[in-house]
C-alpha cells in the first residue's frame, strides 16, 4: 500500500508530545480561509518555484517542453494550467529553485524514515504524527502506518479536523496515544462559509474523543473569521463540557507565512490583507477562557 505524502518532517516540537517525526499527508475535503500549507489540499502533486532561491538563469523557461514557464520583470512566473509536471525544470535547476510537492510512499518506505528518529527518543519524550492536509481523507494508508509504529512500540498521535464518519475514527483509536484537533468555529453555518464543511459531525467526533484518547484541542485565532467574543465564549463553554481524556485547548496565533505558497501555486490568498494577532490579544482570549472554566494555554 502506498500513499501520497506532501513532506515528511523531523525534530518538530509542536505536533504532538516530545520531539516529532511528522508525516504530513496530501488530500483535504476542508478548504479554509486561512489554511497554510495550500499545496496540501489536492491529493495531485504541485510545482513549487521558490523565488529566494533563483539565480534567474533562464534554463527552465529555455528547456519546457510545454512551455509553462517563462520570466517576467518580477522573475520566474508558472503557468499551472499548462505545466504536466514532466520535472525537467526540477533536473535542470542548479539552484534548487523548482521542486515537485507530493510523491507517492510505501509504508515501508515512511516507516524506515520514522524509525531512524529512535534515538531521540532514547533520550527524551517523542513519537510520530500524522499531519496533513487531512489524515482521514487518506484513510486506509494512516491506518495501516499507524499501527505498524504502535505495534512497533512508538509513541502514535494524529493532527486531524475530525471531519469523517465516527466509526472510521473509531477505527484508528486502538493504535493511537494522542490526538489533536481543530476548533475552527463554533455556529455550523459560519464554519461552512469559512471551510466549505458543516461542524455538527465534528463536534460529536470531538466529543467521542474527549472520552477515548489524550485530547488536545487547537484554536486558530483569525481576525475577522472567529475571533468574536461570542465564538470565544461559545467555543470555551464547549470545551468544559468535554470528557476526562481531553487534555487542554491550544490557542494559535495566526499568520501569514502560508501567503507565498499561494502566490507559488498561482493562487490567490483572501486574508492578505489581515494582520497578525497581537500577543495581548491573545492573552486576553486565554484569560477569558479560563475564566469560564477552560483549560486554555497560548500555544
Amino acid at each position: 500500500m502506498d500513499g501520497m505524502v506532501l513532506k515528511i518532517d523531523r525534530c518538530s516540537k509542536h505536533d504532538g508530545p516530545g520531539i516529532r517525526t511528522v508525516v504530513f499527508l496530501k488530500g483535504c475535503p476542508l478548504r479554509c480561509r486561512w489554511c497554510s500549507t495550500p499545496d496540501s489540499q489536492s491529493m495531485e502533486p504541485h510545482l513549487i518555484h521558490t523565488e529566494t532561491l533563483c539565480a534567474r538563469c533562464g534554463r527552465c523557461v529555455a528547456h519546457c517542453p510545454e512551455k509553462a514557464v517563462d520570466m517576467g520583470a518580477g522573475g520566474i512566473a508558472v503557468d499551472h494550467r499548462r505545466c504536466t509536471l514532466c520535472g525537467k525544470c526540477v533536473e535542470l535547476c542548479l539552484k534548487n529553485a523548482m521542486k515537485v510537492t507530493g510523491i507517492r510512499m510505501s509504508i515501508d518506505e515512511v516507516y524506515d524514515i520514522i524509525n531512524r528518529s529512535r534515538g531521540f527518543w532514547t533520550r527524551m519524550p517523542g513519537g510520530m504524527t500524522i499531519s496533513g492536509g487531512e489524515v482521514l481523507f487518506q484513510f486506509d494508508f494512516a491506518k495501516a502506518l499507524l499501527k505498524k509504529c504502535h505495534d512497533a512500540g512508538i509513541d502514535t498521535n494524529i493532527e486531524t479536523s475530525c471531519y469523517a464518519p465516527t466509526e472510521k475514527i473509531r477505527e484508528l483509536l486502538p493504535y493511537l496515544d494522542h490526538i489533536c484537533c481543530d476548533v475552527k468555529h463554533m455556529d455550523d453555518k459560519v464554519h461552512k462559509r469559512l471551510t466549505a464543511v458543516p461542524n455538527k459531525s465534528i463536534l460529536e467526533n470531538i466529543r467521542m474523543l474527549s472520552h477515548e484518547k489524550d485530547l488536545i484541542l487547537r484554536y486558530p485565532v483569525i481576525p475577522t473569521c472567529n475571533d468574536s467574543d461570542e465564538n470565544i465564549n461559545a467555543t470555551a463553554d464547549f470545551v468544559t463540557t468535554l470528557g476526562k481524556t481531553f487534555n487542554r485547548i491550544d490557542l494559535l496565533q495566526y499568520h501569514v507565512m502560508g501567503a507565498v505558497t499561494y502566490r507559488r501555486l498561482g493562487r490567490e490568498y483572501q486574508l492578505e490583507d489581515i494582520p497578525a494577532v497581537p500577543r495581548e490579544r491573545m492573552i486576553g482570549i486565554r484569560d477569558r477562557m479560563i475564566a469560564r472554566g477552560a483549560k486554555a494555554v497560548l500555544a
